[in-house]
């Protein structure tokens, strides 16, 4: 079963049912088999409330991208409001860090990124996501909403005899990060 992906159009599962998975959470390696999937069709994810202008909020996590034991996560998001977004995998470590700056997200995204490729990201297990939300207009904002979709997937450990395998490299393995700046 072929596992390259196309990386055009819109999102495609990162694994199928029956893939091998090399889950990276941290420091840790979860070497796993896919049982299960589904897609998660597109909801609010979190609305990190009301804001006065020019103000940015706490570090808030989003309990609704928590996953359950032997499950990650695979999202795409977008800011509904007009507010930027810096992403956290999980609290403590920020995403789309560069040398100078931590580049957040706003709406226009969906414009330059139609199928929100830039904005993907991997959950593993209850280890939330977490945002803070800048309002960089000069008026009061009522609600502060961020919409996600993406795909849940149940996994179970390998037998150590595959594992072998993979880490010499005679089976394959999709490596998927589950955190913020490695």
């Amino acid at each position: 079963m072929s596992m390259h992906k196309s990386g055009l159009g819109l999102m495609e599962p990162v694994a199928l049912i029956g893939h091998n998975v090399a889950i990276h959470y941290g420091k840790e390696l979860h070497l796993r088999r896919v049982t299960y999937m589904e897609a998660i069709p597109p909801f609010q994810a979190i609305n990190v409330g009301a804001m006065v202008l020019q103000s940015v909020s706490i570090r808030t996590l989003i309990p609704n991208l928590g996953m359950l034991d032997n499950e990650f996560g695979q999202f795409r998001w977008w800011p509904l409001d007009p507010i930027q977004v810096r992403l956290f995998i999980p609290n403590s470590q920020a995403k789309h860090v560069l040398r100078n700056i931590m580049v957040p997200m706003d709406p226009t995204v969906i414009d330059r990124d139609p199928c929100l490729h830039l904005t993907e990201f991997y959950v593993w297990q209850d280890n939330q996501p977490s945002v803070e939300v800048i309002n960089y207009s000069d008026y009061a904002l009522t609600q502060t909403r961020i919409m996600a979709m993406g795909f849940r997937f149940h996994v179970d450990k390998l037998p150590p005899d595959l594992e072998k395998k993979i880490s010499e490299g005679q089976e394959p393995v999709t490596q998927v990060w589950c955190s913020g700046n490695q």
